[in-house]
């Protein structure tokens, strides 16, 4: 691979073809190996700077919390997605911004957090990355290894882009949508995928739910970080429980 090693995600980049993604990955990485004990763990990192102003870090932070505190079960943040493999030193951060994960129905929902950054085209290709990176490691999985087992034996997948109703004006990212859909229904019968099936949605939330009760981390902390449930935290649940797809015409693969 030359003196520099490629990362998990080089070149992936600009395409709704997630076979081509995987494909690419591979190219990357045809012999990958991670020392990680992280890759793939379903953990709650709480952690946030007070004066932090990110929209889509206070909201991801918030369900942490609450999901620490028990009011939002099988909820997960910052599920690292390559953690080790190929050039880690070179691009650290993969982390899904949130997992929910269903043990009972075998379903893992992999969400890409949008606010005020972005456009909804680029959200659909950053979750088709991580799905790619998923089927990478479940091909993988004893390779690099994946210590967190839970993860790689659920069998339905689902890729959602969360957002507020607003974040969604462009009407062209639903050629986009129709793309990355086509892609990741086929899935299936690859090595390590045959008994898995994958999905993709873009979900809005509620139409009241268009400001943060927030604005800064230490917020976050008085609201969310509690045991007792607050009135802000119900208000976040409350958006989350409203998730709805913005394409009616498209297979339903919300919570």
């Amino acid at each position: 691979m030359g003196p520099e090693m490629s990362t998990l995600f080089d070149g992936t980049c600009g395409t709704e073809d997630i076979v081509e993604i995987l494909d690419r990955m591979q190219a990357n990485c045809p012999c990958p190996s991670s020392n990680s004990t992280t890759l793939w763990k379903l953990r709650l990192a709480t952690d946030i700077d007070g004066h932090n102003r990110s929209s889509e870090s206070l909201l991801e932070k918030a369900v942490a919390m609450l999901a620490r505190n028990g009011h939002m079960p099988k909820w997960f943040n910052q599920c690292p997605a390559g953690s080790g493999i190929g050039d880690s030193a070179r691009y650290r951060r993969r982390n899904i911004d949130l997992v929910h994960w269903r043990a009972a129905d075998g379903r893992l929902s992999l969400v890409e957090l949008k606010w005020d950054s972005d456009t909804p085209s680029k959200a659909v290709r950053q979750i088709l990355r991580y799905g790619a990176a998923y089927l990478f490691c479940r091909r993988h999985q004893d390779r690099p290894p994946v210590t967190e087992r839970r993860a790689m034996s659920v069998a339905h997948v689902a890729l959602l882009v969360a957002a507020p109703d607003r974040f969604y004006a462009d009407d062209g990212f639903r050629d986009c949508v129709s793309q990355a859909r086509g892609s990741v229904r086929s899935i299936g019968g690859e090595p390590g995928t045959r008994r898995l099936s994958m999905s993709l949605d873009v979900l809005a939330f509620p139409a009241w739910f268009d400001r943060l009760p927030f604005s800064i981390g230490t917020e976050v902390h008085d609201s969310c970080g509690r045991l007792e449930l607050t009135e802000t935290g119900r208000e976040i649940i409350e958006a989350f429980d409203g998730l709805t797809s913005i394409c009616p015409d498209c297979e339903e693969t919300r919570e």
